[in-house]
């Protein structure tokens, strides 16, 4: 009987040190069967099995010459003399393998899992392919099985790794089923396809299979061995977090959550019943479960897939699927690393902006397909961008999640998840004005509370968050690549209508629409308005003062640059994370604070579009603007030169032609610029005034024009009111109008 068994880690070479760890065998002859003591005990005992199938196939090999000849070597078989039979051994075995899986039901119901009845279970191992398993396993880590297993030479040379022919002679009683479980060493059977056990070379038509040795997976073993350290460089890329995100803090629909949450729970209770493995079973691949969660950026995808793995106490895997061009090995390398390990560890595998993975035929789509047909984890894939997904990949997928930008309503939500608890909040936040003033996605509202938690954190030991570093941080985030391509400019309005010069019945009008915004906002309706000015700054300005009694800031566009119809115009939307026309960009929800949408026509496009013939660009151009028009819910103000009056089209609300000041204003600019007038000269500046109204920024361009006329021809500061005649010729572009002053 063998006093000593020894478990050693080796690798692949034989000549590779081992690191031997020897202990005491059990005491067979106990009646009380008792748990093991640790998964190192558990080895010893399948050791002590596996030895005994080597005696039985080598009593079977030598029955003929066992006592016949008193030189014949024996070797030390464990439990067993030279003088036992086939049956005797049998007998030993069939009992050792009884007390074994009692001992380990023992070991897993007192709560103390075994690695090798783990590794089992999970893979869905039947009989045959725990003891292929085993017997590998021993030839790897045991030094007293590599010798005894040495000494019975069913194979030529020695080292890891045993012939197919002699696993099944091993493990078969005859020849018959040999035959039969040759199929488990077959290209589909689960322990080729998922890698658990693997060949020596490669095979083709001219091999003889049961010549080819096959190995255990060097990561298996040390699963087994209970090491699960990282050593494979790709996880220097690869994020490997215990997650600490509670589901409160996503913030989804309650019954879209709420199904993702079910579904997860019974695919783990699934597994843990073993009624998974049954449906792996019967339909042979593709028993993941497998997510897909798409939509823009920020909007909680990440944030989710990292509270799964917290409520089930499951690690998470992450890996964003750019970083795989630098990982060392191909995709088919990298994805099969990945997922072995999610399914050693019972991790959850989520693959970050994977778009690439989505391309139709593409190597690293077919590898990904390849992973999820014989994954045994959750795998969730994200993406922001529109995908278009291989139908092979698509039917893999279990449940499709869009993620939306967030109403409001979520957005309050969001503002009050994402806000820390020990964080003290002023009596000035007001969070349901941030949530409808920034039409953020979560992952712009927690960007925004962090930093105004930065900014308020001082010496003392608990900050306080104010509306003004809220609004600070909040403003820091509205930064668009539109800024940067100058199609957009975002600014908050200074003018105030109290002191704007227009005559008080037409500021009265201006001042209204304030109160009718407030009041169709609550509804969530739009409002669309034209100004229309003979001087457009005037109309920019008179916008500009609509926005701050409204108390939005303005996106001003100018209008010649967003009407752009063309493909290589096209820009990234922050929001959406999608290229879209200038135009869908202005009217899309910008990642800003709630503002007044103003186009800026500074060519006087719009008289002509309101008043143009069918099917020329005019219209195509109008009914580009009037679809946006139609689903807008915030406020738009097309600004443009003096218009027609012309049929209004119901997508807009109001066209107000702004009036110039009055004549008593107007005069009173003219004299604060050129200074004092007598009499005569102030009739005929009146004169003037009432034959050529203007704005009083007009009024400031032709006396500053005449200024320099003044000095090229007189040297004078002043210009005369004939120089400013003629200025205000030019500019009215007239012709052949008669003097006003007789020469």
């Amino acid at each position: 009987m063998m006093n000593n068994v020894s478990i050693a880690t080796n690798s692949h070479s034989a000549q590779a040190p081992a690191h031997i760890l020897a202990f005491q065998a059990p005491s067979f002859e106990k009646t009380v069967l008792e748990p093991f003591r640790d998964n190192l005990d558990h080895l010893k005992s399948l050791e002590l099995e596996a030895s005994l199938l080597l005696a039985i196939t080598y009593l079977q090999r030598n029955k003929h010459g066992l006592k016949e000849d008193e030189d014949y070597f024996f070797p030390s078989f464990p439990l067993i003399d030279p003088a036992s039979s086939i049956d005797d051994v049998q007998k030993i075995l069939n009992r050792l393998q009884g007390e074994n899986r009692s001992r380990e039901k023992l070991t897993v119901n007192n709560g103390f899992p075994l690695n090798f009845v783990s590794f089992c279970n999970e893979w869905s191992l039947d009989g045959f392919e725990r003891s292929v398993v085993m017997l590998l396993l021993m030839q790897y880590i045991a030094p007293n099985f590599i010798s005894l297993y040495g000494d019975c030479e069913f194979e030529k040379g020695r080292g890891n790794g045993i012939k197919i022919g002699t696993l099944l002679s091993l493990l078969c009683d005859d020849l018959g089923k040999q035959l039969e479980c040759r199929r488990y060493f077959s290209v589909v059977a689960p322990l080729m396809r998922n890698d658990i056990v693997t060949l020596n070379g490669s095979v083709d038509d001219t091999t003889n299979i049961l010549d080819e040795k096959v190995f255990l997976q060097e990561r298996f073993v040390r699963f087994i061995l209970g090491d699960n350290n990282l050593y494979n460089s790709c996880f220097k890329y690869i994020k490997q977090e215990k997650c600490s995100v509670n589901l409160d803090q996503v913030i989804l629909s309650d019954h879209l959550k709420d199904d993702i949450i079910h579904c997860v729970d019974r695919y783990i209770a699934g597994r843990n019943n073993g009624k998974i493995q049954e449906l792996d079973e019967f339909f042979g691949y593709g028993t993941a479960l497998t997510l897909l969660f798409h939509g823009p950026s920020g909007t909680g995808k990440t944030m989710l897939a990292r509270a799964i793995a917290t409520r089930f106490e499951r690690p998470i895997f992450s890996l964003a699927v750019a970083d795989m061009n630098e990982m060392p090995g191909s995709y088919e390398e990298i994805l099969g690393t990945l997922f072995r390990e999610a399914a050693l560890q019972g991790a959850i595998v989520f693959l970050d902006e994977c778009d690439d993975l989505f391309e139709n035929d593409g190597r690293a789509s077919r590898a990904l397909l390849i992973e999820i047909e014989k994954a045994r984890c959750i795998v969730i894939l994200a993406t922001n961008k529109p995908i278009d997904l291989d139908p092979s990949l698509e039917r893999r997928i279990t449940m499709k999640v869009h993620f939306s930008i967030p109403n409001a309503d979520m957005r309050l939500e969001m503002w009050k998840a994402l806000m820390p608890a020990t964080i003290e909040l002023a009596d000035d936040i007001d969070l349901v004005e941030f949530a409808e003033r920034y039409q953020f996605s979560g992952g712009l509202i927690r960007n925004s509370i962090f930093l105004a938690i930065t900014s308020a954190t001082t010496a003392s030991e608990r900050a306080v968050l104010t509306a003004e570093l809220l609004h600070k941080s909040a403003a820091m985030q509205t930064a668009t690549l539109a800024d940067e391509q100058s199609i957009c400019r975002a600014y908050a309005p200074l003018v105030n209508l109290d002191n704007f010069p227009l005559r008080h019945r037409q500021l009265a009008e201006l001042k209204n629409i304030a109160n009718v915004w407030k009041a169709l906002h609550e509804r969530q309706t739009g409002l669309a308005l034209i100004l229309s000015s003979s001087d457009i700054n005037t109309a920019i300005q008179a916008a500009e003062g609509i926005a701050k009694e409204c108390g939005l800031k303005v996106r001003a566009f100018d209008y010649q640059k967003v009407i752009s119809l063309s493909e290589s115009d096209r820009m990234f939307d922050i929001i959406s994370q999608r290229k879209i026309l200038p135009l869908d960009f202005a009217f899309s929800p910008a990642a800003c604070d709630a503002s007044i949408t103003m186009f800026i026509d500074h060519e006087g496009q719009m008289d002509s579009m309101l008043g143009g013939a069918k099917e020329n660009m005019g219209d195509i151009l109008m009914r580009e603007l009037l679809g946006r028009l139609r689903n807008n819910r915030g406020l738009f103000c097309m600004v443009t030169k003096n218009t027609a009056k012309h049929y209004l089209p119901t997508e807009f609300n109001l066209m107000i032609n702004l009036e110039h000041p009055s004549e008593e204003y107007q005069m009173k600019h003219w004299e604060s610029l050129i200074g004092f007038m007598d009499s005569n000269s102030e009739r005929n500046m009146m004169q003037m005034i009432e034959e050529n109204p203007m704005h009083l920024n007009e009024i400031d361009y032709i006396a500053r024009q005449a200024g320099i006329l003044a000095t090229i021809r007189r040297l004078a500061s002043k210009p005369n009111l004939t120089e400013i005649h003629e200025v205000i010729m030019g500019y009215r572009q007239k012709q052949n109008v008669p003097l006003l002053f007789g020469g």
